[in-house]
């Protein structure tokens, strides 16, 4: 078992990029209802339960073995509709109360690794979704995702799709008023390589949203975020 090693076998670096392809499509059959998308740098695995999408994001470092195993969840009707935009960061080691169960070195023994993460993502990853898997539960849950102290990692954008969806005026105004006073949401590695002329003006977006939820015009927020969408 991969949890049991002692010494690692270091790939070739010429050997890198296919191995890691190899390893995003060794942990799909054992996660059966999850798709997989992948590039040479970020494996996503998700699925949609209640409107959400949980996710789980490998990502390599360029020119490195090392990898960051975090987990995302997203409305699926977010108004940036790049799949690799991440929601709600949280690490695989802050679920598993390890640091160190976040980064994992590519190897030789890729394949034991994967088995590994495979039942991690089933049993820690799973249960923590399970806490999150509605609109409902994320706002009866918030104190629990709202961001600490100087934490930019887009945990707002969730927050206030889950009052939008609950229809809570006050935790609506809360939240863009706490999201509108910090900088627009933070772009990932593999967003930035992405970003075309089309991209969502967040921060005009957010103001109309805000003045819509003054008068509690929640259809007029369903389709203000449509006309993103569709913009986009």
């Amino acid at each position: 078992m991969w949890e049991d090693l002692k010494v690692y076998k270091q790939l070739d670096k010429k050997d890198i990029n296919l191995t890691f392809k190899k390893f995003g499509k060794a942990l799909l059959p054992d996660l059966t209802d999850y798709s997989l998308d992948q590039t040479n740098s970020v494996i996503k695995l998700s699925r949609q339960i209640n409107q959400l999408e949980q996710a789980v994001f490998i990502e390599k470092s360029s020119g490195s073995y090392d990898l960051q195993v975090r987990t995302s969840i997203k409305p699926i009707d977010f108004y940036r509709r790049n799949k690799f935009t991440m929601l709600n960061i949280v690490p695989l080691g802050d679920i598993m109360n390890n640091y160190r169960g976040t980064f994992y070195p590519l190897t030789q023994e890729w394949n034991d690794l994967a088995i590994f993460l495979t039942a991690r993502i089933k049993n820690e990853i799973e249960c923590y979704f399970k806490e999150f898997d509605s609109y409902e539960k994320i706002i009866r849950k918030r104190k629990e995702i709202e961001p600490k102290g100087l934490d930019f990692n887009n945990k707002y954008e969730l927050l206030i799709y889950a009052a939008l969806k609950t229809k809570d005026k006050c935790l609506l105004s809360f939240y863009l008023d706490k999201k509108m006073s910090r900088p627009t949401m933070q772009i990932t590695k593999s967003e930035y390589l992405k970003l075309d002329n089309n991209e969502v003006n967040e921060g005009e977006l957010l103001q109309n949203l805000k003045s819509l939820a003054a008068t509690s015009d929640f259809a007029g927020i369903e389709e203000e975020i449509a006309r993103a969408i569709k913009f986009e």
